[in-house]
């Protein structure tokens, strides 16, 4: 295993070159390398593309959450090593719930823990720091908000502010929720003004096939500012840190469609699901520090014919990605397909004006970086 290893990366290292592609009457050129990360042995968690993982505002290590062992792996990335290991408690008065599913690492390097049904903000040993209460607050009704949103994200600058996404998969809305925790009190959004949640739902109530697929509401904190963006539409919804909005942005994008064609009611659903990556799916938008701009990786998917033992999705036969760069007001600047990348659905960050995205090699932690100039 380890000697695949070592030949994946000299392979890669031989094949990096550099990319000169035309776009817009301008030449986007980038080049990319590939990282290999020395785990000194330790088993770390590689499932789920380490979306539980989160990087420090120096951009120096991404703490990455080790579902074997309920703890936090901190790799260094200047050094490309695993540095420290940091355990925590599932239960009791420092308890994080037994299923994390978010981690958030804030400007004073605290942990913010989202696990399900609960979440609150701890220090790097694991003690509590303060707990969320979102069932006790007061909606903009006055009423008891009475509920704890599925996805969460916050940011301390002074008043904490605590963003949840709360569904309503019966009417199929989502909303964002703002979660004033001096205040202790909560303002809602609507942030599926094109019905790109509601629109893109999978859903069969028969009870003997019962069907629920909804398209993933990703919610990040980049530069400061709360960003909402959908699976298979392009547009981003901007919150500031007091937890008003900022701005939504609309982009015209030049090499997939701007959405999904809207699907009504669905004859067949995995057929339907098939259709859908056919046509784009989009990531997050990630901050680039160094040059004031932002990333965001969309793909699209081609597969083989549908054979008769096919569960759900053929065998995939090719798969588009694409990199967007935007100004620091979300201006599309540049678009370009790279071949070198596999998946939109994975995590990646920006760390010293470069793309960053994760990559299982033979498993191995790694990463693919890519250096974009104009």
């Amino acid at each position: 295993m380890r000697n695949l290893t070592i030949l994946l990366i000299i392979f890669f290292f031989i094949s990096c070159q550099r990319k000169n592609n035309d776009h817009g009457g301008g030449d986007l050129l980038y080049s990319v390398d590939t990282v290999i990360i020395d785990s000194n042995r330790r088993l770390l968690d590689l499932n789920r593309g380490i979306w539980i993982s989160d990087l420090d505002d120096e951009e120096s290590s991404i703490f990455i959450y080790n579902k074997f062992d309920h703890s936090f792996d901190e790799v260094t990335l200047d050094n490309l090593l695993l540095a420290n290991n940091y355990p925590f408690e599932a239960e009791g008065p420092d308890g994080t719930g037994k299923h994390v599913n978010y981690l958030h690492v804030l400007m004073e390097g605290s942990f913010f823990i989202k696990s399900f049904g609960e979440s609150a903000i701890f220090n790097k040993n694991g003690r509590l720091i303060n707990r969320i209460d979102w069932v006790n607050s007061i909606d903009s009704n006055g009423q008891l908000y009475g509920q704890i949103p599925q996805n969460e994200v916050a940011i301390s600058s002074g008043n904490l502010k605590v963003f949840g996404l709360s569904f309503n998969h019966k009417n199929r809305d989502v909303f964002l929720d703002v979660l004033s925790v001096k205040e202790n009190s909560v303002k809602r959004f609507d942030i599926d003004v094109e019905k790109s949640y509601h629109n893109f739902v999978l859903a069969n109530d028969d009870p003997k096939s019962y069907t629920f697929m909804d398209p993933y509401v990703f919610l990040m904190v980049e530069n400061g500012f709360v960003l909402i963006s959908h699976q298979y539409s392009n547009e981003i919804f901007q919150f500031n840190s007091s937890g008003e909005p900022v701005q939504t942005v609309k982009y015209e994008s030049k090499m997939t469609p701007n959405r999904v064609k809207d699907i009504g009611i669905p004859k067949d659903i995995d057929q339907e699901y098939q259709h859908m990556l056919e046509q784009v799916r989009f990531g997050p938008p990630v901050w680039d520090a160094v040059n004031k701009r932002y990333f965001r990786l969309s793909a699209s998917r081609i597969f083989k014919e549908r054979n008769a033992e096919d569960t759900m999705l053929p065998e995939l036969q090719e798969i588009n990605v694409y990199l967007s760069v935007f100004d620091s007001e979300f201006n599309l600047t540049s678009e370009v397909l790279v071949p070198e990348l596999n998946t939109e659905f994975v995590k990646y960050f920006s760390k010293d004006g470069k793309l960053w995205v994760y990559q299982n090699f033979s498993d191995e932690l790694g990463f693919i970086v890519i250096d974009i100039e104009r």
